[in-house]
């Protein structure tokens, strides 16, 4: 993926999910994939850093890199049942994290956050 496609989708995310990245930032140095593909994108919406209690760095993410990392913890997705090696955990069989489909995930778990009273 190139680095202006990140920075596209990490700023498409923020709008389908305010309520997830209301903390978004905007980094000013290039991303990790746009200093490897050499690129001078800047400017990425992201997420995290800062230092922890200990005044040790934290790692900071863009946001599509955010997402990629914890989808599967925001959909309708139901857990494993009990008894079960992966118990606890949401059940992804079946759904293929593409593109499209992380981005269409977003917009439903966003609405359905507002059904909530």
């Amino acid at each position: 993926m190139k680095a202006r496609i990140e920075k596209k989708l990490s700023k498409r995310l923020v709008e389908l999910l305010p309520s997830v990245y209301r903390k978004a930032w905007r980094d000013q140095d290039p991303t990790e994939l746009a200093y490897d593909q050499g690129s001078s994108v800047r400017h990425v919406l992201s997420v995290g850093g800062g230092v922890d209690y200990w005044g040790e760095g934290q790692d900071a993410y863009t946001v599509w890199e955010d997402w990629q990392m914890n989808w599967c913890w925001h959909g309708p997705f139901e857990a494993y049942p009990n008894g079960h090696r992966f118990q606890g955990y949401p059940n992804i069989e079946g759904f293929r994290p593409t593109t499209i489909n992380l981005l269409k995930l977003a917009a439903q778990c966003e609405r359905t956050s507002k059904e909530w009273p």
